[in-house]
């Protein structure tokens, strides 16, 4: 190891440390408080989808829950970073601290990685707003536009996912901190909900859509009779 590489002090707490983030300019928020807001502004959310779909079933209203989450998150959160991906780094705003702390997980967020912005740009830009028709069609009781919908975003919202987790696997995480919270919480356990859920969604449209076509009366059965 040469005697620069072993002085060598990086300038960020991301990896890897020699990534060049020239904007770069600590969180003023502590650590504790954006995750609180983040996790405060979700449950409004929630409680507000809740309340908007008490009338549907257990789990239409779930689902109304969970795609307004996904409209918020995706149009909102990860739109914001689609458009100040260059900035980002230096940005002093609540969002830009929270996604300064979620990039310890992946910098790729903080270099504007084609991929990532590209991805994100998709999701934010397709995904936010189906998610919306979602919930839209949910609570009108539109059966072909809420499984269209939630077929259409589910299946994006996994392909998507399954993408950006495996493009760092295959980079053997060198954009990741070593250290297993950022690894266990925030790239896994956080990006988990987008592989779990909209796998059981697909199922259960394909389900609902192959119930609703069974039932149709089939006309040479009708004319036979």
């Amino acid at each position: 190891m040469s005697q620069e590489s072993a002085s060598f002090t990086p300038s960020h707490p991301y990896f890897p440390t020699l990534l060049s983030i020239p904007h770069f300019q600590p969180s003023e928020l502590p650590t504790t408080h954006v995750l609180m807001i983040l996790g405060g502004v979700a449950l409004v959310i929630l409680i507000f989808g809740r309340q908007i779909s008490r009338t549907q079933s257990g789990l239409d209203s779930f689902a109304t829950c969970w795609f307004l989450l996904c409209f918020f998150i995706h149009v909102f959160l990860e739109g914001y970073f689609v458009v100040f991906n260059k900035t980002l780094a230096g940005k002093k705003t609540l969002l830009a601290d929270l996604w300064r702390e979620y990039s310890l997980s992946d910098s790729r967020y903080l270099i504007s990685d084609p991929f990532t912005v590209i991805m994100e740009g998709i999701t934010a830009a397709i995904d936010g707003p189906l998610s919306l028709v979602v919930v839209i069609a949910i609570l009108n009781r539109n059966f072909a536009l809420r499984h269209l919908a939630q077929l259409s975003v589910s299946i994006a919202q996994l392909y998507g996912d399954v993408l950006y987790l495996l493009t760092n696997y295959f980079e053997a995480y060198a954009y990741t901190h070593p250290h297993p919270y950022y690894f266990w919480v925030y790239f896994v356990a956080m990006n988990l909900p987008w592989i779990i859920l909209p796998i059981f969604f697909i199922f259960h449209s394909w389900i609902s859509i192959t119930k609703k076509i069974n039932s149709i009366p089939n006309p040479s059965k009708i004319k036979s009779n």
